[in-house]
């Protein structure tokens, strides 16, 4: 399965599929009212600044870039396990795909027998990978992503952002 992103949907996806919290509203108390488990962590400034707030997700996917095209920040958590992947820029491939799926589902079905979190690494991007885990992890899960320019979303996975995402999928579909 290759899924590409399109014009319609790059416009669409500038809007927070979640609540954004802009970056000086990021407390650990605000969070901890949105976050559930199980928490997946996308992006490189996601993972470290939720880590270093003493979050453990079970899934933590990076690219080893940021936007701005900083230093790398590092994570405060230590992996159980870790999947190198490919992915082009604008797609979501069917590499990824199956490295979140099969990751998910170490996680439901052998979760408490994790020490750490899973870690993807995503040679190339892995921007796109929000909508992967939100189509495959349970309703109540929690994904958070950085929204570029604006803060932090957090997003609770329900029947009707998965409806959403489908919807997405469907249309990114080669």
């Amino acid at each position: 399965m290759l899924y590409m992103l399109t014009d319609h949907l790059r416009a669409v996806l500038k809007t927070p599929l979640g609540e954004l919290i802009p970056n000086e509203e990021r407390t650990k108390s605000r969070l901890d009212s949105l976050i559930t488990y199980p928490l997946v962590l996308v992006g490189d400034v996601t993972a470290s600044v939720l880590t270093g707030m003493d979050y453990v997700p079970q899934l933590i996917l990076v690219d080893n870039h940021t936007k701005r095209g900083k230093e790398i920040p590092t994570l405060t958590v230590s992996p159980s396990k870790v999947v190198k992947v490919k992915n082009a820029a604008g797609m979501l491939g069917g590499e990824l795909f199956k490295a979140i799926d099969e990751a998910i589902e170490t996680i439901v079905v052998d979760g408490e027998g994790l020490t750490g979190p899973i870690l993807i690494e995503v040679e190339g991007e892995e921007d796109l990978s929000t909508l992967a885990a939100v189509q495959l992890l349970p309703e109540g899960a929690t994904v958070a992503y950085g929204q570029p320019d604006a803060g932090l979303v957090v997003l609770k996975v329900d029947a009707g952002i998965k409806n959403t995402v489908k919807d997405m999928l469907q249309e990114m579909e080669v």
